[in-house]
């Protein structure tokens, strides 16, 4: 068996450079309807649930097929996964931008979903086996910060393009340019990494290696995390994503291009919670306890939110940003547990679980949070968000002894 990875610091610097812009303008690319909702919704075009099920058609076929890129990302090589997924994403964008029919739009962007199936898992699989070892924290960080970025990026697209459809075609050429420029550069880079041989276990040891892999997911408690995950990406996305919408139907003088530029604070918010988990407390404690304490931290927030549209607009924005700022610093933890499975050589699939979860998280509010606004009011979806995050303490808290004993039986084999 062989590992590489680089040895040199300004080249692994490159690498996660590289990375970091790859997967952000990937990102912006994927938030085309999510951002520009408001605009769609004002004009008439469609309706909140009617955007919200495009976006959540894409993650719901995005979900599953996490699990088999997770997979691929550990078993194939990351470059050739990510070429596919950007050169298969800027078919799709430009597809959407020459149709009109609404059905066409659901099919064309859950085939965007396929294509992406092993993106992530293999940009999370070379930050955290190919950079240099003394870097690959940073990495983590670096990559997981990226979705901020692009989300900015795509709200900031909302705010100065016109045409809500032109996204679509910026983001075909986007995507283009990163599918040709990161097989090039990740090639060239690769030259330089470093190959190592690692002794290839026993047979006997190797299946029984295998056919553990899948106790060790329960033996770790990862179904509750995944669960965590799941809950706490339907909030910190469902936030950022709704909030445009939100503001224009609950604040006379609210316009959409005001609502999406307020927006971009809250995506501001994003790496400001993934600094406060890289705070040595936190990282000292174990991750799952981590975890519940910001998601104790939310639930206030969220009670504030109930009172949208009676409260300063000013004074709501900065709660929501708050709430961004806890659910972000979860999202990154989620990564600190997908590496603690490095050991088992299963990175790249614990975070195409991880990733299956948070987009099932998304499919949730993409469809369920627009559907509950549509249906019942925004006093009935925020209610429903307190709810929520209640739930997600509980997973949390649920899993804070399994975690523990999983990790003091990792550093003591």
């Amino acid at each position: 068996m062989k590992t590489k990875y680089l040895e040199n610091s300004r080249k692994s610097i490159v690498l996660m450079l590289l990375l970091v812009v790859s997967y952000s303008l990937i990102y912006m690319t994927k938030n085309c309807y999510t951002a520009a909702m408001a605009s769609i919704v004002e004009e008439g075009i469609m309706t909140k649930s009617e955007t919200g099920l495009i976006s959540a058609v894409f993650y719901l076929v995005y979900a599953p097929f996490q699990i088999i890129g997770g997979i691929a990302a550990d078993r194939l090589s990351p470059k050739w996964l990510i070429t596919l997924g950007t050169l298969g994403g800027a078919i799709a964008n430009i597809l959407i931008y020459f149709t009109n029919s609404y059905i066409a739009m659901i099919a064309i962007w859950g085939f965007n979903a396929v294509v992406q199936f092993g993106v992530w898992p293999s940009i999370f699989k070379i930050t955290t086996t190919e950079l240099m070892p003394n870097q690959r924290t940073a990495g983590i960080f670096s990559v997981n910060s990226a979705t901020a970025i692009g989300l900015f990026i795509s709200y900031a697209m909302a705010v100065f393009i016109s045409d809500w459809k032109d996204n679509f075609l910026y983001s075909a050429i986007i995507l283009l340019i990163i599918s040709v420029g990161f097989y090039f550069a990740y090639t060239a880079l690769e030259k330089s990494m470093k190959h190592e041989d690692i002794q290839a276990p026993e047979p006997e040891k190797a299946k029984k290696k295998s056919q553990g892999r899948f106790s060790l997911i329960f033996k770790s408690g990862v179904p509750l995390l995944l669960l965590t995950s799941f809950t706490q990406n339907m909030i910190n996305l469902g936030i950022k994503g709704i909030t445009p919408v939100m503001l224009v139907e609950n604040y006379k003088g609210v316009t959409a291009s005001i609502a999406s530029g307020l927006n971009i604070i809250l995506v501001l918010a994003t790496p400001i919670g993934m600094l406060l988990s890289c705070a040595p407390f936190f990282r000292r404690i174990t991750t799952p306890l981590a975890i519940s304490i910001f998601t104790m931290a939310t639930i206030p927030l969220l009670i504030v939110v109930l009172f949208i549209g009676k409260i300063n607009v000013a004074l709501i924005v900065a709660t929501l940003a708050a709430i961004i700022v806890f659910t972000s610093a979860t999202q990154l933890s989620f990564s600190y547990i997908s590496r603690a499975f490095e050991k088992y050589g299963c990175v790249g699939t614990m975070s195409g679980l991880f990733n299956c979860a948070s987009s099932l998280g998304i499919v949730a509010w993409n469809y369920g949070f627009t559907k509950l606004a549509d249906s019942y009011g925004w006093g009935v979806t925020t209610k429903a968000w307190v709810i929520i995050m209640l739930l997600s303490l509980s997973f949390a808290l649920i899993s804070i002894p399994i975690w523990k004993r999983f990790i003091k039986k990792v550093k003591t084999q």
